[in-house]
């Protein structure tokens, strides 16, 4: 008997920039995403769940870890920085018995570091780092006489704006990682369970829609970024700084600012979605879906013109709430009378509770270092024990959640801001400075405060209780000199 029999497949799906109220699930009225809609359909759906980095690199690592950003050493981009030492994710599977694959984006470094993974098909957006020549995708690019087109849309991987694809469909990123996913998923060994990660790229920039799905959402509008009453009165520094380098007194009036960048990422975000089911449709086509967890998420968001802000590297909702969808095979629902399609509002879920829920679903023993928490004791009883609050720091972005209220700290400028999640989940309205809410806000400080602490964190290194601040200076006299857009060249 192949022990596939007796032991699950996990799949884990990861986006870059998919923030979770980009999803038909979540109740967006325009973007179509039936299949990851019927993923949730399928299992729970954690609305509430914050990346606690929420910036490429340590969101990557905070994933195949379970640790948060002072457990893997890094809390803001440094692309460069050797992936931690410990047990990883796939490394933990691998030892178990599984097979093990990733394809797409790993954003690790080294860059062909395969991070316990057995073998990994790799696209890493055209970096190029310790020594790498190609990645996988543009190898495969090269091979079918594409490889001279893939950069010539002129745009940067942190710019707005919309192209079509210089590339056919077929040829896109999107589809050449679901491709080498389900390549994996009927080449597997069927003596052993899989794992097996599919890391898109998009909907990260640069918005580069294939045609087929551009033409889609085309004509479609998209709702109007909101803005709250608090921006115009206590914007953070580097809210102001991403403004300037975005040049957004320019673009927020222009025709061609806010709607076409956002149909574009809604026509991304169809094209993964249409791609994961395939890959549904692989597992069931090679009688693997009925043993197979699936989850989905996203390493960040990106806040898309909301309150006036860009990309991510904050906590507002748009950058720091990511998709957390777990849909367990049905024998497992049955045994431990999981109904389908449940939401979880208020659970403060994070990235770092991957690891922990893929390794108890797989019976694979957790290692110490895991910080993070499995959420199949919340999936059979909403009363199960789980962390009361999650903190997360990106940079000088500080902030605590415990699902129904998020308070934000920015330390350069001593900023606070508070919202009330069940009532205002776009965060219009502050609270910090409501006196009904003094003592919501002083306990967000003092677990914020405490959590650095017991990280040793030297920002409140010998003061007590205060907040800290970081002390940096903002040069907003370059303004749009700065140039965040990373455009590439290469053909």
């Amino acid at each position: 008997m192949s022990e596939t029999a007796e032991r699950p497949n996990v799949v884990l799906i990861c986006c870059d920039h998919l923030r979770a109220d980009n999803l038909g699930c979540n109740g967006h009225p325009a973007i179509l995403t039936p299949q990851i809609d019927k993923l949730a359909a399928g299992g729970v759906n954690f609305r509430g769940a914050m990346s606690e980095s929420p910036v490429c690199v340590p969101a990557r690592r905070i994933l195949m870890t379970g640790m948060g950003p002072y457990g893997v050493h890094m809390h803001d981009y440094r692309d460069t920085q050797p992936f931690p030492e410990g047990p990883k994710l796939a490394e933990c599977m691998t030892r178990a018995g599984y097979q093990t694959f990733a394809s797409g984006k790993l954003h690790v470094y080294p860059q062909r570091n395969r991070i316990g993974f057995e073998d990994v098909q790799l696209h890493e957006e055209g970096r190029l780092l310790g020594g790498t020549k190609y990645d996988d995708y543009e190898l495969f690019l090269h091979e079918h006489g594409q490889g001279h087109l893939a950069y010539t849309h002129g745009l940067g991987n942190n710019q707005y704006g919309v192209r079509v694809s210089p590339v056919a469909e077929r040829f896109t990123s999107t589809h050449w990682t679901a491709e080498k996913a389900m390549e994996f998923v009927e080449r597997r060994d069927p003596t052993r369970p899989f794992f097996l990660y599919v890391s898109f790229d998009k909907p990260h920039p640069p918005i580069t829609p294939p045609a087929e799905y551009w033409d889609m959402y085309r004509d479609v509008p998209m709702p109007t970024p909101v803005y709250g009453d608090w921006p115009d009165r206590k914007l953070p520094s580097m809210m102001r700084a991403a403004r300037d380098s975005h040049n957004w007194d320019a673009i927020r009036d222009h025709p061609l600012g806010f709607q076409p960048s956002l149909r574009g990422f809604a026509a991304m975000i169809t094209h993964i979605d249409a791609m994961i089911g395939c890959l549904v449709g692989q597992l069931r086509e090679s009688g693997q879906l009925e043993n197979t967890w699936i989850l989905l998420t996203s390493d960040h968001g990106d806040a898309l013109f909301d309150h006036g802000a860009f990309a991510k590297s904050h906590f507002l909702r748009g950058s720091s709430n990511v998709p957390f969808i777990v849909r367990p095979p049905g024998s497992w629902r049955a045994a431990h009378g999981v109904p389908t399609g449940q939401v979880d509002e208020t659970t403060p879920v994070g990235l770092m509770d991957i690891m922990p829920t893929i390794l108890e679903a797989a019976g694979v023993e957790r290692p110490a270092t895991l910080e993070g928490q499995s959420v199949l004791g919340r999936m059979k009883s909403a009363e199960a024990d789980f962390r009361p609050f999650s903190c997360g720091r990106c940079g000088s972005a500080f902030a605590v959640t415990d699902g129904r209220t998020r308070y934000h700290y920015f330390a350069d400028d001593g900023i606070e801001l508070l919202f009330d999640l069940r009532k205002d989940p776009r965060e219009c309205r502050d609270l910090s400075e409501d006196p009904g809410w003094k003592g919501a806000l002083e306990e967000a400080r003092a677990r914020l405060v405490g959590w650095m602490a017991s990280h040793e964190d030297p920002l409140v290194k010998g003061q007590g209780k205060e907040l800290p601040k970081t002390g940096k200076v903002w040069n907003f006299d370059i303004g749009r000199a700065r140039n965040p857009w990373n455009n590439r060249g290469r053909h």
